[in-house]
């Protein structure tokens, strides 16, 4: 079986697959990639063929536009292919993007605390990478993996939060709009980290569609 490859959303780290890491199968082969928000940041791994991506928030959108690690499938879970809006893309307005980004560049701190509050899960339990969390608000305002998702929406499945606070369904419906029928799951569950509030849920379903 392919290796496993969780990808964390920005402000978290690692530590968010925790408890999902917990309830996998011991005998998959589960690799993690850290962006560096709660410390220093680590090159990617390498792998021998096409992995099952799993991708958090702009974890999703990061293997949407990244080539150097091929995947076979892509699991999104309060994921989307673009973050901000654009034309016939209902996204995050921009202009909502950058004041978050002048507030964290003046009082980065606050603008975590204000984050993690409306994701309903906890910050990690380490100091800031101010710097990286900066680059990756860059990130979410300029990435944009819609072409390849087009191309590849056979190989992508999405799981979502009925009630997101960062994610509307309003845009999880029209992001993944063109996916296969039953490659849109909904969960009844509120925040925007199911990985840490619902990790059983989270787990079986990434077992199930790894295998």
């Amino acid at each position: 079986m392919a290796a496993i490859v969780l990808v964390h959303g920005w402000g978290y780290d690692a530590r968010l697959w925790d408890a999902v890491r917990a309830r996998l199968d011991a005998a998959l082969d589960v690799a993690l990639i850290d962006f560096g928000y709660f410390s220093a940041a680590a090159p990617a791994p390498s792998f021998k063929g096409p992995v099952v991506a799993v991708g958090h928030s702009l974890g999703a959108v990061w293997w949407l536009t990244q080539s150097a690690i091929p995947w076979r499938r892509l699991l999104c879970i309060d994921g989307f292919p673009r973050f901000t809006a654009a034309e016939g893309y209902p996204g995050v307005a921009p202009r909502v993007l950058e004041r978050m980004r002048r507030q964290f560049a003046a009082d980065p701190a606050a603008v975590l605390a204000d984050f993690h509050a409306r994701c309903g899960a906890p910050a990690p339990a380490a100091d800031a990478n101010a710097a990286q969390l900066a680059d990756g608000l860059v990130q979410l305002a300029t990435l944009d993996g819609r072409a390849t998702l087009a191309a590849r929406l056979a190989d992508v499945w999405a799981l979502a939060g009925t009630d997101d606070p960062i994610v509307p369904r309003a845009l999880t419906e029209a992001a993944f709009a063109g996916l296969p029928a039953g490659h849109l799951e909904w969960l009844n569950a509120p925040g925007h980290a199911l990985p840490m509030t619902a990790p059983g849920h989270c787990a079986a379903w990434i077992e199930r569609l790894a295998s």
